[in-house]
């Protein structure tokens, strides 16, 4: 997979001349990292744009306690440090590899010369960040009046709709996180994961294997959320 075929495949970028993406290729930088690795902390300054090309990474962030929360999970063909990149500031959050995982960078100043020649790169951004705000906004909603099973039921839900596999049976969500990784994203415990989740699979909702949730009654899973 060429670095000029990926682009051309991401919102942002598509509606580059072959020349345009040929030179914005130039300034391009690759890197992989390790699974469990931190790309960049909270607070830090924000100088780049990642664009990831394989892998997984997590966005996340710490209360005063230590208690991880994360907030998104991010797929190939997602970008982020976006924010940091258009208004200058440190970053809001930290992102780490959840697998090997090889993003695309490009710096800020080669990022702030690209969207003056081109500003619907800066529309489409601003486009995808008001998305994101508005489901960021309607999972806050969510999660602040759900009970646990509501906040277990969110998560599967959401990880369906950024990656699942639909067939037969159901949805296939290949999982990437852990029962804790879960855990931190929903907001509760280990113990009340595990619990909530083999009672999902006890009433006919979800079938579980190793690394693996195949989401049998869709609709059932959605109640949980009323």
């Amino acid at each position: 997979m060429t670095n000029k075929w990926f682009l051309r495949r991401i919102q942002i970028f598509s509606k580059l001349s072959d020349k345009e993406l040929e030179k914005f290729l130039g300034i391009l930088s690759e890197k992989t990292y390790k699974d469990g690795e931190i790309i960049f902390h909270k607070d830090d300054p924000g100088s780049s744009l990642f664009i990831l090309k394989s892998g997984l990474v997590k966005i996340s962030i710490n209360d005063k306690k230590g208690n991880e929360y994360i907030l998104k999970i991010m797929y190939p063909f997602d970008f982020f440090g976006e924010m940091a990149l258009l208004d200058g500031q440190s970053r809001s959050a930290t992102v780490t590899s959840l697998e090997i995982s090889t993003a695309l960078i490009i710096k800020r100043e080669h990022f702030i010369s690209l969207i003056e020649k081109h500003p619907q790169i800066a529309l489409s951004i601003m486009a995808v960040l008001s998305r994101r705000l508005r489901k960021t906004d309607e999972k806050i909603g969510n999660l602040r009046f759900a009970d646990a099973y509501g906040k277990v039921a969110e998560i599967i839900l959401d990880i369906a709709d950024e990656s699942g596999i639909r067939n037969k049976s159901g949805i296939v969500l290949n999982l990437k996180l852990s029962r804790q990784g879960l855990a931190d994203f929903a907001g509760v415990s280990r113990e009340t994961v595990t619990r909530i989740l083999n009672e999902f699979k006890k009433s006919g909702c979800i079938k579980m294997e190793k690394g693996k949730i195949t989401i049998l009654n869709e609709a059932m899973l959605r109640r949980e959320l009323i």
